[in-house]
């Protein structure tokens, strides 16, 4: 928050700005004609309550009111260098050649009128909304009390202009409304949250969020403020008490993102003209709360350098990784003495400032935590990049359920996917169907395609794998035929754009292959053998394929499996079924002799249908490529015991099955594997979960199940430590079997 930055207007022609970024470095950036920075002198002046928001490749800082500037901008490529936002064409202020006010003039409604004299905003937050930029700030409207402003822009560079005749949100607390900061959630749905402003000390502060509508220039119909955190110990907010512990009464500065399957909220506590001012952190269920502190002690710790640090923002840099932006008191100081006049040649004194600071964080045991994350690996052209499983969307908390007329879900430059990733790995799970159906996804842009990807009866909750070409806007197309689901896509992983290399992957907008239904006969226990590669849109030299395989009308109970041509029959299962049953997995298998692969059934004799969903290059794979293997069996706890339960289970899979190490040098090393995964005898209905041994385990699950169900399903997943997945089941602790089908090479970094 809090308390103008310094009113005094240094007015210089030509200048350098640098600000202090990770650790104490310069790293100095040049823009001419900025009116507050000197020539050739790092930027030591105030940049207080800093907000960053990225358009692009772009980032934009923004801050309360200094240096004569209602709120200074400033841009930055990469985090580290800083450059002043251009100055105004026309210039509303003559006097002021050089002036570069991101929000020049204040809404008519503020305490002193559209003048810009003692006139101040504090906490920006700014997010785009279609072509249009939002910024909210908070204005005086009192001595005493403070409102939030809504204002737009064309540019993120402004001016933003609000013309509107009352505040945007004004709670009745004492001190009103602060530091509104904009939240876009992965769905695309928007929030605004705030601090409704009490006697910092005194009085308990408390932090809300509202739904905003779809251009962020209103709240949404019917929306209502939600309580996030307080700091009154007598308040319980979503069953969980709430506590003061090192906050002294002031919470203010909530930011959110959405990272790892997760919700993190931080904020800033205390009294902010103090050594105790910091920032604190929560784990939210969603953007509405409720949110549970997620430590004990603040995130950041003061140095010989650096007191009170907090007023700061959280957001996602370009490749996925989360970041803090705050500010600090230079020390010794924890407040603002007298300014010395810093005109002509004079050398400005740095005493008493507030200076912002970018930081990389990292989850580590459940908490945000000041340190980077591993960095990006980069797969070349169709490789894959895994990630731990990331909740992108679920239509019970957007209160949409996906119909006939489907829904276009933005996947690319959200959720840490890349806006020019080709394709994408999704663990998709409908539930609470109405009546029977089927589920598709296909490429936004394109025409709804003659296939399926799961299929369900009413009030079944079923998962299936899904890998998809992301289309016009990074996005994928979802419909169903009836029955209205809801639907939670989880992601696994990504396919970089460009032209794929070997053991690429490229997407397709599905087509069919095989129907049995129309072309007879059905899948029986002699082998039935289909062309695939040199047909149907896959060239003759692909190496493996990426299929949606459905199994319907079977006469028994049994299994299905898919494997390459010319190889012996594994014994792997690719789909598990009853009589009568229609179920749909996704299949990833090698190409084997003439371009075909064989698929079988132990008994019952379904319809078989199968389309097609991509296709891994040929030739010498290069990195992130995929590896095709014949199926191979790692695990079976029906023969080698225990069943997976709660505590959950680590397998070892690199340097087995096929399966090399990195440390292999005859080899690529695998980073990820392509997996069958099978739960049975479960004693309840619960659902497994698949991940990275030696990480959290995510907000995700791979296979729902019912008590007594044999359930399969495709899983991606990378190799954590020590080359091992971990398994884990909420209840039931059913049987599980691992079938291994391929396996994905190491990026590089």
């Amino acid at each position: 928050m809090k308390g103008p930055g310094r009113s005094t207007r240094l007015i210089s022609v030509i200048t350098i700005l640098c600000i202090i970024l990770l650790g104490d470095a310069v790293v100095v950036g040049a823009y001419p004609g900025a009116p507050w920075f000197r020539p050739g002198v790092p930027y030591t002046e105030n940049f207080p309550d800093p907000t960053v928001v990225r358009d692009g490749s772009t980032y934009w800082a923004y801050a309360t009111s200094t240096g004569g500037s209602l709120m200074p901008a400033m841009s930055s490529t990469d985090l580290i260098t800083w450059t002043p936002r251009p100055a105004h064409s026309p210039n509303p202020y003559n006097s002021d050649p050089f002036f570069n006010d991101s929000f020049p003039i204040p809404p008519a409604w503020t305490r002193q009128g559209t003048s810009r004299s003692g006139n101040a905003q504090w906490g920006p937050g700014v997010a785009k909304f279609g072509n249009r930029w939002v910024a909210f700030t908070s204005w005086e409207v009192s001595a005493t009390r403070r409102c939030i402003s809504m204002a737009t822009a064309s540019s993120p560079a402004g001016p933003f202009t609000d013309s509107s005749s009352a505040p945007f949100q004004c709670d009745t607390d004492p001190a009103g409304s602060i530091d509104p900061e904009p939240f876009i959630d992965v769905d695309g749905s928007a929030y605004l949250l705030w601090k409704s402003a009490g006697v910092v000390g005194s009085t308990p502060t408390r932090l809300w969020s509202r739904r905003l509508s779809a251009d962020g220039r209103s709240f949404a119909p019917f929306s209502a403020p939600t309580l996030l955190l307080s700091t009154d110990p007598g308040t319980i907010i979503g069953g969980i008490p709430q506590e003061d512990t090192w906050e002294g009464h002031g919470i203010e500065n909530p930011s959110m993102v959405h990272h790892g399957g997760a919700y993190w909220l931080i904020y800033s506590g205390n009294e902010w003209r103090s050594g105790d001012y910091r920032i604190g952190q929560a784990r939210c269920v969603g953007p509405s709360g409720p949110c549970a502190r997620s430590s004990a002690t603040p995130l950041l710790d003061n140095t010989t350098t650096r007191l009170g640090r907090g007023g700061g923002s959280i957001f996602t840099s370009a490749d996925g990784r989360l970041h803090l932006i705050d500010h600090y008191w230079n020390a010794p100081y924890t407040d603002y003495p007298p300014y010395p006049q810093c005109e002509g040649s004079g050398t400005c004194t740095t005493q008493g400032q507030r200076r912002s600071e970018v930081l990389p964080l990292s989850v580590v045991d459940g908490a945000l935590s000041v340190q980077p994350e591993a960095p990006s690996a980069t797969a070349g052209p169709g490789g894959l990049i895994t990630t731990t499983p990331v909740r992108a969307v679920d239509t019970r908390e957007t209160g949409r359920c996906v119909d006939g007329q489907g829904q276009t879900i933005r996947i690319g430059s959200r959720n840490s996917i890349p806006s020019d990733a080709a394709a994408v790995a999704l663990n998709v799970t409908v539930t609470d169907p109405s009546a029977p159906g089927y589920l598709t996804v296909w490429p936004s842009g394109t025409a709804r395609p003659t296939a399926s990807n799961i299929n369900f009866d009413a009030g079944q909750t079923i998962a299936n794998m899904v890998t998809a070409k992301l289309g016009t806007g990074g996005a994928i197309s979802l419909a169903t035929n009836q029955g209205c689901p809801n639907v939670i896509i989880d992601i696994a992983g990504y396919y970089r754009g460009g032209s794929p290399s070997g053991g690429g992957f490229v997407g397709i907008t599905p087509r069919r292959a095989l129907d049995t239904r129309s072309s007879a006969p059905c899948v029986s226990g002699s082998p039935r053998t289909l062309p695939i590669a040199g047909t149907s849109g896959v060239p003759a030299d692909a190496s493996a394929l990426v299929l949606n395989v459905t199994v319907t009308e079977p006469t028994a109970p049994g299994y299905l499996t898919v494997w390459p041509t010319g190889r012996s029959r594994p014994t792997a299962s690719n789909i598990n079924f009853v009589a009568g049953q229609t179920i749909a997995n996704m299949v990833t298998v090698k190409v084997g002799d003439r371009g075909s692969i064989d698929l079988v059934s132990n008994q019952g004799c379904p319809q078989v249908i199968v389309d097609i969903a991509g296709y891994y290059r040929g030739g010498s794979v290069t990195s992130g490529g995929f590896v095709g293997l014949t199926p191979t069996r790692a695990l079976d706890t029906r023969t080698s015991g225990p069943c997976v339960s709660s505590s959950g289970r680590t397998i070892i899979i690199a340097d087995r099955f096929g399966v090399p190490q990195s440390t292999d040098p005859s080899r690529p090393g695998a980073n990820a594997v392509a997996l069958n995964v099978t739960v049975t005898g479960g004693s309840a209905a619960g659902f497994l979960t698949t991940w990275p041994a030696g990480q959290p385990r995510p907000i995700a699950s791979n296979i729902n199940f019912v008590a007594g169900q044999t359930i399969p399903n495709m899983v991606i997943v990378r190799l954590g430590a020590g080359g091992s997945i971990t398994l884990m089941t909420n209840q039931g602790c059913p049987d599980v079997i691992v079938d291994i089908a391929g396996y994905f090479t190491m990026p590089v970094d």
